[in-house]
């Protein structure tokens, strides 16, 4: 399956990726899904020289000043350049502009990163406010907020990309052709959900059209538990879910943390979490 930018290939078992000649295409697929969380710097240096996919040095994204302040983009991908950084995002003239950490060297490029856990730094089991509004520190882990992320996916049709890593260092990622949420007074409401791709398993469909729920908001299916506050998370909950990627940070099989079933088919609580939206191509159906 053909990721909708044309760039890097999806498939439901290894990523298809365009490497140089030469190379032995099905061991550096291999390596890459491993290495998609490295610290390794020198790595990283290696990928972005050869203009492979990459990822961001260490595991808290970096300030790369390669333009200029004053400048302002509706979205990751009208960013003209490669280098992943911070970049003033502005959706349309009347939004207030953001800060926001662009990804352009992995997946055909053009992400913005809207979440990301991978230390336990920061305590995700939060209101709804918080949750609308968004916390946490963009520089390491943090949640983009939702009444953000209704603006940028109700302005223009858009794609998700998860990517998660346990406390084996064992990669994956999950990627939909569509993501939309409704405003507040919908509930913040997991409009559209599109065509799953991916090696973690798809543990997201079954919360298509699901209302936000956090741990003063119930908004879940299950009329005898309150989702939220049983796994001591947020998130598009139906019958508790397949996945629970604001849950606590903690190792071990456990409802509670932050986990995505269908990666391991179980609770295991993971290490990682990357949750990244762009633009969708006009052509995706």
């Amino acid at each position: 399956m053909e990721a909708p930018d044309g760039g890097a290939q999806f498939s439901d078992s290894e990523p298809q990726l365009k490497i140089g000649v030469g190379e032995n295409r099905f061991e550096w697929e291999k390596w890459m899904v491993k290495k998609i969380f490295s610290s390794d710097s020198s790595r990283i240096g290696m990928l972005r020289s050869t203009n492979l996919e990459s990822v961001v040095a260490d595991d808290t994204p970096n300030n790369i000043p390669a333009i200029s302040e004053q400048q302002f983009f509706s979205s990751c991908r009208e960013v003209p350049t490669n280098l992943s950084g911070f970049y003033n995002i502005r959706i349309n003239n009347e939004s207030e502009p953001f800060l926001g950490y662009c990804l352009h060297e992995k997946l055909g490029g053009g992400w913005l990163l809207v979440q990301f856990r991978f230390d336990g730094s920061v305590d995700f089991y939060r209101n709804w406010t918080e949750y609308r509004d968004g916390f946490g520190d963009n520089q390491k882990e943090f949640w983009i907020g939702l009444e953000r992320l209704h603006q940028l996916t109700s302005a223009t049709p858009h794609e998700l990309l998860v990517q998660i890593r346990d406390f084996t260092e064992l990669n994956a990622y999950a990627w939909y052709g569509e993501f939309e949420i409704g405003s507040e007074s919908e509930q913040y409401q997991l409009k559209k959900l599109g065509r799953y791709s991916g090696s973690a398993g798809d543990s997201m469909s079954t919360q298509a059209g699901m209302k936000f729920s956090t741990m003063d908001r119930d908004n879940d299916e299950d009329s005898t538990t309150h989702c939220a506050q049983k796994h001591e998370g947020a998130w598009w909950y139906a019958h508790c879910g397949d996945a629970n990627l604001n849950g606590r940070y903690m190792r071990g099989k456990n409802a509670k943390a932050l986990y995505w079933y269908h990666f391991l088919e179980n609770y295991e609580g993971l290490d990682h979490s990357k949750m990244m939206i762009r633009p969708a191509k006009k052509q995706l159906s």
